[in-house]
């Protein structure tokens, strides 16, 4: 049985935890854990005060059998000895790492680093932060992992526009398809006016489609600003209490409900008509943004 189990047999008798022992003795608890794993052993000094507090000798934390060999205490002097070389060897503890709880001798190991994390109130949550230190291993381990993270975040997004990309192709495409073939027939039939003026609309169809599903530009923020006009607060209605006055509030509200839906349909058109028009100038920008990974 080592030094380390003796100490923490005599610490457990005299009822006291690792950090109560610590506290005795003013150092932390991590030396004293260290100390019972036999990881480090304590300075002669530290011996004292240590049997003092746990009501022992050194020859017991030693499992030296006491004696009046003058030779056995030759041999207890000569394992303190060893002892006070070996501690005084061993570089300080500059601090402990809060993850692998390992201690860090040198302090170019050391990173104290601001970790944030969510706390949950009820239903409500919210962000805080707290200070936390890391030996080196474990923050070139929480480096590669932010690494990683910052990596599948880029590889999501550039896969959210990919998909946002083939899909401003293939919508606006089958909405131009329809144009297309109005054209077409309206060629057949002779009617070059119809025929062209289908084509312009499949450009503008095309190009106003695909610039809102990129939702990349300055056109689809626009388009919702202009139609929010349309919604507007109506007036109240002032009544008397008789069956005229509730059949001219049931008129009033009726009037007052189709007005708003026309005002809405009417900023509408007017929003969509004119981001189709800067559609066409727009999306060719739209395109290159989502190709340079711009959200």
């Amino acid at each position: 049985m080592g030094i380390g189990l003796k100490i923490k047999e005599y610490r457990s008798k005299a009822g006291l935890t690792q950090k109560e022992l610590a506290d005795e003795l003013h150092v932390t608890y991590q030396a004293v854990s260290r100390w019972e794993n036999d990881d480090a052993e304590p300075s002669f000094d530290m011996l004292k005060d240590m049997c003092r507090i746990l009501n022992c000798s050194t020859d017991d934390l030693f499992g030296i059998e006491r004696d009046d060999n003058s030779e056995q205490g030759e041999d207890k002097t000569q394992v303190v000895e060893r002892v006070i070389i070996k501690e005084a060897e061993q570089k300080p503890i500059l601090g402990v790492c809060e993850e692998c709880n390992k201690p860090i001798y040198d302090s170019g190991d050391i990173f104290r680093i601001t970790e944030k994390y969510s706390v949950r109130s009820g239903r409500s949550s919210h962000i805080e932060t707290r200070k936390k230190l890391l030996c080196r291993k474990c923050n070139d381990k929480r480096l590669l992992e932010l690494k990683r993270i910052e990596e599948q975040k880029k590889k999501e997004f550039a896969s959210k526009l990919k998909k946002r990309r083939i899909q401003s192709f293939i919508w606006p495409s089958l909405l131009a398809l329809v144009f297309i073939i109005v054209a077409i027939l309206g060629f057949t039939k002779g009617d070059k006016d119809a025929g062209i003026g289908s084509i312009v609309l499949a450009v503008l169809a095309f190009s106003f489609l695909g610039t809102m599903i990129l939702n990349n530009t300055f056109v689809p923020d626009m388009w919702l600003e202009i139609t929010s006009w349309g919604f507007v607060r109506m007036p109240g209605v002032i009544f008397s209490f008789s069956l005229d006055g509730l059949i001219f509030l049931i008129v009033a509200k009726v009037f007052l409900f189709l007005l708003g839906i026309v005002l809405a349909l009417l900023a509408a058109a007017f929003a969509t008509l004119l981001s189709i028009v800067l559609s066409v100038f727009v999306y060719p920008f739209a395109l290159a943004r989502n190709l340079r990974g711009v959200k």
